[in-house]
C-alpha cells in the first residue's frame, strides 16, 4: 500500500481524520487494499479475526447462518463502513459473514495496529464509539420496523435506503436478488415479486430487469411511514 494512501484517501472515517502525521503513517504500515469482485467474502462467519475491513467503494451484505441452516441478510453497507469492529472487543472469531455484491475496494487493517490506535489517540476512539452507537440504534429501528411493519412497509425501506444511501439516486440498479431481498425484509421470493408489482401497478416504481425507478417518492416515503 502507498505510504501516501491514507492521508490522500478521498473517504477517510471521521474516526482516522483524528489521526496525526505519525498515527498515520503507523496505520499505512499496517493496512493494504484490495479490490474483490462480486460474491467474494469480505470476511466469512466462523474463521478467526485478523483484521479490520473498511469500505472504500463498492457495496456489501453483512450476514449470518441462522440455527435451522438458513442464511440471513443482516444489513447492509455502503462505502465509508467498517466490518469486523466488534471482533476486537468481544470475540476472536467472527460472528458473521460479509460478501461483496459488486466490485469493491476494501482496506485490511491489522486488527493489533487497529487496537494500538485506539489506545494512543483518545479522539480516534471516541469516533469509533460514536460509529457503534449509530450502528446499534440503526440496527434497534430497523428491528422494530422489521417486526412491526406490513411488506410493503418493509419494502418501501429497503427502496428508499438502495436510493438515498447505496445509489444517491431515484433510478438505480437493485443490488440483491428477489431471493435476497425477501431475507433482508423478512419475506419470500414470491412476496416481494408481489409487493414489487403492486407499487408498480400504482405508479410508485417503474421496473426493467434489475432496473428501478421511483416515479412518486412522496407515495413511496408514505408507505414506508404508514408500514
Amino acid at each position: 500500500m502507498d505510504a501516501a494512501n491514507c492521508t490522500s484517501c478521498d473517504i477517510k472515517s471521521k474516526a482516522v481524520e483524528t489521526l496525526g502525521d505519525k498515527e498515520l503513517d503507523f496505520l499505512n504500515r499496517n493496512c493494504a487494499e484490495v479490490v474483490l469482485k462480486k460474491n467474494e467474502h469480505i470476511i466469512k462467519e466462523g474463521t478467526l479475526s485478523s483484521h479490520i475491513a473498511y469500505i472504500k467503494s463498492g457495496l456489501a451484505k453483512i450476514h449470518m447462518m441462522g440455527p435451522s441452516g438458513k442464511d440471513q441478510i443482516l444489513r447492509l453497507v455502503p462505502p465509508g463502513y467498517y466490518i469486523g469492529i466488534q471482533t476486537i472487543l468481544f470475540d476472536k472469531i467472527h460472528r458473521y459473514s460479509a460478501t461483496a455484491l459488486k466490485p469493491s475496494r476494501i482496506c485490511y487493517i491489522d486488527i493489533f495496529s487497529f487496537k494500538e490506535l485506539i489506545k494512543r489517540n483518545h479522539q480516534f476512539a471516541y469516533e469509533l464509539i460514536l460509529y457503534l452507537c449509530q450502528n446499534e440504534m440503526s440496527y434497534y429501528d430497523r428491528f422494530v420496523n422489521q417486526f412491526q411493519k406490513h411488506l410493503n412497509g418493509r419494502l418501501a425501506d429497503a427502496l428508499i435506503y438502495f436510493a438515498n444511501t447505496v445509489s444517491q439516486s431515484d433510478e438505480f440498479e437493485l443490488p440483491l436478488s428477489r431471493t435476497d431481498l425477501g431475507a433482508l425484509i423478512g419475506a419470500t421470493r414470491e412476496s416481494v415479486s408481489r409487493a414489487i408489482h403492486e407499487l408498480m401497478d400504482i405508479g410508485v416504481i417503474c421496473m426493467d430487469g434489475k432496473m428501478i425507478q421511483i416515479k412518486n417518492y412522496e407515495m413511496l416515503n408514505k408507505i414506508s411511514k404508514s408500514g
